[in-house]
């Protein structure tokens, strides 16, 4: 594969990320405005489950698209998704490579979780790391302009 079809890659993948922090964006913001917590609605459930779906997608597409192909596109290995999360942080994208390994961490817990448990024991931590996931979308979207990998 050409340097050209990896840049392709990789700005579908940017394309597929950036399209899923904009739904990201419209959860969290429908989510503050959820205030009893005691008698949801279903409506007010359907906000909830929303954000958390929307955040555990952008996490995926986030690690196993966009940092993938960009290691791709820079000739980088991706065997493993450990050194995946590494370099992320050696390209400014994250202060520290844990923060991603615990967003996919969290993905994966609420995979395996209830509604109501999630409601109560991981909502504050969804909106936080979901704040901390638009921040390094827009770094990488930086980083991509300033390397010219997409147009």
């Amino acid at each position: 594969m050409n340097i050209e079809e990896r840049k392709e890659i990789l700005c579908q993948n940017l394309k597929l990320l950036n399209k899923s922090i904009y739904w990201l964006k419209r959860s969290i913001q429908r989510v503050k405005n959820v205030r009893n917590f005691e008698n949801l609605s279903e409506e007010q459930l359907e906000i909830i489950e929303a954000l958390m779906n929307r955040y555990s997608r952008a996490v995926d597409i986030l690690i196993n698209r966009v940092l993938r192909s960009l290691d791709y596109l820079e000739l980088e290995e991706i065997n493993r998704k450990l050194d995946v999360v590494i370099r992320a942080e050696k390209r400014g994208f994250v202060e520290d490579y844990n923060i991603l390994i615990e967003m996919k961490d969290l993905r994966n817990e609420l995979a395996h979780e209830y509604l109501e448990e999630r409601l109560r024991n991981r909502l504050e931590e969804v909106i936080e790391k979901s704040e901390k996931l638009l921040e390094i979308a827009n770094k990488i979207n930086r980083y991509v302009q300033k390397s010219n990998y997409c147009e």
